[in-house]
């Protein structure tokens, strides 16, 4: 079995365990809402490095990325699959960003829903589309279904 999967089998399992500590464990509740957050994707480690002489070691932990509004303000991004654009493509590290997001009570990262940007003042949605399957999925890679690879797209939000 894949490690992943046996992963995510292994959390239903802690859930059910009597007594299982509550922050282990992630429910969305219905009445949490969605937000949207306008900015640009900044690296964690490297403004803390400007800011506060961190010494980050992103060539062996990676990068932490953050979606910075322009009050300076700063909104964590979860690595979840979600946002694995930002992480995989520079475009979306070079552009003004509309994120959806949903936000965690008592801290300021976010899960990312949908990715748009701003161009020439208009509102675009971004996605990775497969010619062959008609497939569009949000991050670059291979088709899932026929393992072509998938082209960006830009395209005003409809």
């Amino acid at each position: 079995m894949n490690r992943r999967r046996r992963q995510f089998l292994a959390l239903p399992a802690l859930i059910a365990l009597p007594g299982a500590p509550s922050h282990l464990v992630s429910s969305p509740t219905e009445d949490q809402s969605l937000i949207t957050i306008r900015g640009r994707v900044a690296c964690l480690t490297e403004l803390f490095l400007e800011r506060y002489q961190v010494v980050p070691d992103c060539d062996n932990r990676g990068h932490a990325y953050a979606i910075q509004t322009s009050d300076g303000r700063l909104h964590p991004l979860l690595p979840t699959d979600s946002a694995a654009a930002v992480w995989m493509d520079q475009r979306y590290r070079q552009r003004e960003l509309n994120i959806i997001a949903r936000p965690f009570p008592e801290t300021s990262h976010v899960e990312v829903i949908r990715f748009q940007s701003w161009l020439n003042g208009q509102l675009h949605d971004l996605d990775y589309f497969c010619d062959v399957c008609m497939i569009s999925t949000h991050k670059p890679g291979p088709c899932e279904c026929c393992q072509d690879p998938v082209v960006f797209r830009e395209r005003p939000a409809q």
